[in-house]
């Protein structure tokens, strides 16, 4: 019989029946802490990259699974949502995109009036935070994706977990996309040329996940899929323009000093 030193339990296995705690619990060691670092990393390393791939090959089959209960090899979708939007904003930051941007705000706001000055640094600002726009969209796209299919017996959280984990996948997008743009001589319509084949990605990816998630190939499901993510996305922009406006109004002062206009 083992006593648990962390609940003072007595029992036979390898591992304390009421708490979890090892039968076997030595003096902390530099080896110790090295094993534990590996164990983590590798696990990291395998649920993030499994996730990756089977969102690749079999998206709505594999989140359809995760959700009846098959979720030892997947990281958990806001854990992957961060670290794909971190990725992508690393990418972003790393090529440069960030200066470009300033520098070509910079051009188009000379003879602009104060007001739509400050909307425009105040938008750019919250652009500049991809983590915060891609959790920002989740919500609204997972609240379209429940009305849209409220019949198919999927609940807010689950549909929520859906869009988490496809929206993460297609974030991704951006680590290709991305150096494309730092090496333009005009952004502007370099983003417009490659805006119409992001789009198509999106668009063939949530009608395929879709179509794979509720087992169909109905093309009113694949439809609807990708109404999802476009009423969702008009959403989003619905809702940062009321904020950016909100924020304008009860504290355009601190605004203009914050931003030093």
């Amino acid at each position: 019989m083992t006593t648990c030193k962390n609940c003072g339990l007595e029992f036979k296995s390898k591992f304390c029946p009421d708490c979890g705690q090892k039968a076997k619990t030595g003096r902390i060691t530099l080896r110790h802490v090295g094993q534990e670092l590996r164990q983590h990393l590798v696990h990291f390393d395998q649920g993030f990259l499994y996730t990756i791939k089977e969102l690749a090959l079999r998206p709505g089959h594999s989140i359809r699974v995760y959700l009846v209960g098959k979720r030892v090899k997947h990281i958990k979708p806001l854990k992957f949502l961060f670290w794909t939007a971190a990725i992508s904003f690393l990418v972003f930051h790393y090529a440069g995109m960030d200066q470009v941007m300033m520098q070509q705000l910079a051009k188009q706001q000379s003879g602009l009036p104060e007001s739509q000055l400050l909307s425009q640094k105040l938008m750019l600002l919250l652009t500049n935070h991809p983590a915060v726009m891609v959790f920002s969209m989740i919500p609204f796209i997972a609240l379209c994706s429940w009305l849209l299919f409220r019949r198919m017996g999927y609940n807010y959280a689950e549909h929520f977990v859906l869009c988490t984990y496809l929206i993460g996948q297609l974030s991704l997008v951006s680590i290709i996309t991305t150096p494309m743009l730092r090496f333009s001589s005009d952004l502007q319509k370099t983003a417009l040329a490659m805006a119409a084949p992001s789009l198509v990605i999106w668009v063939v990816y949530f009608g395929w996940a879709y179509g794979q998630f509720f087992q169909t190939t109905k093309i009113t499901v694949r439809a609807k899929g990708v109404l999802a993510i476009a009423l969702g996305y008009l959403m989003v922009i619905l809702f940062m323009g009321a904020l950016v406006g909100m924020v304008m109004f009860f504290f355009r002062p601190q605004l203009e000093a914050w931003l030093q206009i």
